[in-house]
């Protein structure tokens, strides 16, 4: 039987390609640089709006071709030319940045004019204009507003019954400095759906594509890959639907990974 040739590597960002200090290691830099190399697509995934994620992969250079942004609502090539792109219904946008004025939560949004934020945290990095509100922003083509919140706050109920009531999705996730945010994107986006159309867009067939992630967001990912990596802190369902499982983000558990799978290439 003939080995499959995996031509695509979607990377989840935030406890997959770095960890908590938030910078790509050396090996991990290596390894990425080196599929590039060889002719490998290699796309980033990430909840943060395309600007937000830019800092984090500069140190690749032009080893990234291209960025499954804002939970998979936004899709470009690396030069932020657009690739596929799903936007919140204006009204729902509205809906949700409002929630994030009257409960006083940070937040970022992601839209076709740039990325903003509602009271960054001291971590923050990346391009982002600061607004005292999300609603001062135009909202009419939103890709993602992801406020920090989560199951612990009294208030975290009315961003479900929004979202529900909106026909959203919502998808928690972590920063890298450990921060719980729950990105709200149309019902068409995610990573699993983008996967698929970044595929389309560069001829590749998914079962020739390896995802790698760290917790259960990355999971429709992974599944829609014809090959998929958990890190070694990544949760027992997302371990149980991967093909492999490596180290974590500290331990270069990309870097190892890759050389595995692609040993014998």
């Amino acid at each position: 039987m003939t080995p499959v040739r995996y031509r695509l590597a979607a990377f989840d960002i935030d406890g997959t390609l770095v960890g908590l200090s938030g910078r790509l290691s050396p090996a991990t830099i290596a390894a990425v640089e080196g599929l590039a190399a060889r002719g490998v697509v290699v796309a980033a995934a990430t909840a943060r709006p395309y600007e937000l994620a830019l800092p984090t992969l500069q140190p690749l250079g032009g080893a990234v071709s291209a960025v499954i942004a804002a939970a998979g609502a936004d899709i470009r090539h690396a030069s932020g030319e657009p690739i596929a792109q799903v936007t919140l219904p204006p009204q729902a946008a509205r809906a949700i940045a409002t929630l994030c004025d009257e409960h006083d939560w940070r937040a970022v949004g992601g839209t076709a004019e740039g990325a903003f934020r509602r009271l960054p945290t001291p971590e923050a990095r990346g391009p982002a204009a600061t607004v005292a509100s999300l609603t001062d922003v135009s909202l009419e083509r939103t890709y993602v507003i992801a406020p920090f919140t989560g199951p612990g706050d009294p208030a975290f109920a009315a961003l479900e019954s929004a979202v529900q009531g909106e026909g959203l999705r919502a998808e928690r996730a972590l920063t890298s400095s450990g921060r719980e945010i729950v990105a709200v994107t149309h019902a068409a986006a995610g990573k699993g759906p983008a996967l698929g159309r970044l595929c389309e867009a560069f001829g590749i067939p998914p079962e020739e594509a390896v995802a790698f992630g760290d917790t259960e967001v990355d999971l429709p990912m992974i599944e829609r890959a014809g090959f998929g990596v958990a890190m070694g802190d990544a949760p027992e369902a997302l371990k149980a639907a991967a093909d492999l499982v490596t180290g974590t983000a500290g331990e270069d558990g990309v870097a190892t990974a890759v050389h595995r799978i692609w040993r014998e290439a």
